[in-house]
């Protein structure tokens, strides 16, 4: 029997695993989508195949996204959807084979199903988007609101820091508002630009109330 020539793309789920991924790497990525098609699961020769112009870094980098099995490595969203493909197409071999008059029963009722899990899914993906994008700031973006707050002395320093870690925290948390991080981590009475702390370390004047007629007379 001939195998279904296609599945169910969800770019909700696609856009999570290759937006941090280098160009060969994602290369590399849609190679292994494609293969699925044909093995549900990635063998180790296989693996070595796809990523054998990949550099060390390039290999880590799909490694992290990729899900180890017994039967090998798969893309865990592609080996679902193929599963889900196949068994509606399974279904909807096995419609054609009943009697006439369940035939189309069980066939609506089957496409209602697969509608309603295709848009709770789709539903899924995009909140799930929504929360995993994350666009890290220019230098001059990261600088301009550190001078805005009163805190450039340490912009050059932070941003290094995040943008080595590929914007994941000290606790490897991807940073999703680098301003909340910054507020809650760096913008302390110590890192105050020097003007500013000046200012701050200054003794405040008491000036006395203002006399009423009966203290003057």
């Amino acid at each position: 029997m001939a195998k279904d020539p296609a599945f169910l793309f969800y770019p909700g789920d696609y856009l999570r695993d290759t937006q941090c991924l280098s160009q060969n790497t994602q290369v590399a990525y849609d190679r292994i989508m494609c293969e699925h098609m044909r093995n549900i699961c990635i063998t180790q020769d296989q693996l070595n195949f796809f990523t054998k112009r990949l550099s060390e870094d390039e290999k880590s980098e799909l490694l992290m996204i990729l899900i180890k099995k017994d039967c090998g490595y798969q893309i865990e969203w592609v080996a679902e959807s193929i599963l889900k493909r196949k068994d509606y197409s399974d279904s909807r071999r096995k419609n054609r084979t009943s009697k006439s008059n369940n035939i189309y029963k069980s066939y609506d009722e089957h496409m209602v199903n697969e509608n309603e899990n295709e848009n709770k899914e789709e539903n899924k993906n995009k909140k799930r988007v929504v929360k995993k994008i994350f666009i890290s700031p220019t230098f001059e973006e990261f600088k301009e609101y550190c001078k805005q707050e009163g805190y450039l002395g340490i912009a050059e320093r932070a941003f290094k820091g995040y943008d080595v870690a590929d914007w994941h925290d000290a606790k490897g948390a991807k940073i999703i508002n680098w301003k909340q991080k910054l507020q809650n981590g760096w913008f302390k009475s110590e890192n105050l630009s020097p003007e500013l702390k000046k200012q701050s370390d200054q003794p405040k004047i008491a000036y006395p109330k203002s006399l009423s007629k009966e203290d003057l007379f």
